[in-house]
């Protein structure tokens, strides 16, 4: 099915009403061959030739196994952006038809579209269906990310952007880095090979606390497999971004992130922590807003992270207004829609206490 529907898929990427990077077929269809055991749903618009909606998702299930009429954005670590590819000549009936094969496809009564960076063209589109169509929606979750605003240049940016103490503090870091051997700021050419990129991505990251913890990349065989089928692909078409330092011509730090039309979402970071020091994490961070800069086709680059995250939002100052949206689906009552969502909130409050607890736990055992 896949297969038959590519064309298609490219040219609804290539004119979507709003970009998603998470939803491209260069990225999302190699998801779903290395992770076959997901359960999860590509629900798009049967009817419509060509193409004209199209997203992954999962049903919510509670911790003992109880599913709820409920499908979320497919999320296995990899999502930076959950909003589904929408066709911009009739966004409405687009949007309604995703909908509905939602319902039809998965039995569920509303859909959460998960990590939405917030939009006034999303927001005027569901508020353009009417109550006959769907019961309502719903914003959860709602928090600010960094980001970058590209416009202007690096200098001007960099200047304005930190006190005269902190420029000086990572032009010493680099500067003392570059004293212990031969220091090397690169970016991903067109037309070079990515795959070693990759790998030396990988096993730096695995030289880590997430190596330590077991959630690094190269711990799953699904997210080491899907990063070595898409990234290759997307680097062909230009997509793909990377950035990494190198010491002695060892990677010490390495950054990776997609472009869509006029967009960047940041991926992965991975760095050295014997060299923390040195903070080689920053300096790649550094080295990606140069290049953005420099470049005529980014506006925005949206840091994809978690809210309050330590170390980018001290680095980039813009802020991305985000939220997940539960959607009904065509069908489902005001009333059953309203308990929905109380259930949603409930299960991400119990969600979250048990997340801190977990964190607490763990910080407790290392002492």
């Amino acid at each position: 099915m896949l297969q038959q529907m590519n064309n298609q898929w490219d040219a609804l990427g290539e004119n979507s009403l709003i970009p998603s990077a998470s939803h491209t077929r260069l990225w999302l269809a190699p998801m779903f061959e290395h992770f076959r055991k997901s359960h999860a749903h590509l629900v798009f618009d049967h009817d419509s030739k060509p193409l004209q909606a199209i997203t992954a998702l999962k049903k919510v299930t509670l911790p003992v196994g109880f599913s709820l009429p409920i499908a979320q954005t497919w999320d296995n670590g990899f999502l930076f952006s959950g909003i589904p590819l929408i066709g911009r000549n009739n966004p409405e009936k687009a949007m309604t038809s995703l909908l509905a094969n939602a319902r039809q496809d998965m039995g569920v009564k509303a859909v959460l579209f998960k990590k939405i960076q917030r939009n006034s063209q999303f927001d005027q589109l569901l508020e353009g269906l009417s109550a006959d169509i769907i019961a309502g929606y719903q914003l959860l979750n709602v928090h600010q990310r960094a980001s970058l605003d590209c416009s202007g240049d690096f200098d001007t940016w960099f200047t304005n952007n930190f006190s005269r103490k902190r420029r000086k503090e990572y032009r010493r870091l680099r500067n003392r880095l570059a004293e212990t051997g031969k220091l090397q700021s690169q970016t991903l050419q067109p037309g070079a090979s990515v795959e070693p990129w990759i790998e030396e991505f990988i096993d730096l990251e695995a030289a880590g606390w997430k190596g330590r913890n077991g959630t690094a990349i190269a711990s799953s065989t699904e997210q080491t497999a899907h990063l070595r089928h898409a990234l290759p692909q997307m680097a062909q078409n230009g997509s793909l971004l990377f950035w990494k330092i190198t010491l002695d011509d060892k990677p010490i730090a390495s950054l990776f992130g997609f472009h869509d039309h006029n967009q960047v979402w940041l991926g992965k970071i991975a760095y050295d922590e014997t060299l923390a020091h040195f903070s080689p994490g920053v300096l790649v961070i550094l080295d990606a807003t140069t290049d953005l800069f420099a470049r005529d086709d980014v506006t925005i680059a949206d840091s994809s992270a978690d809210p309050d995250h330590p170390m980018i939002n001290n680095i980039w100052r813009d802020r991305i207004d985000v939220a997940d949206y539960m959607i009904a689906t065509p069908g489902t009552g005001k009333m059953t829609f309203k308990v929905l969502v109380t259930l949603e909130e409930a299960r991400m409050k119990l969600r979250n206490l048990v997340k801190s607890a977990y964190y607490r736990l763990r910080k407790g055992s290392k002492k």
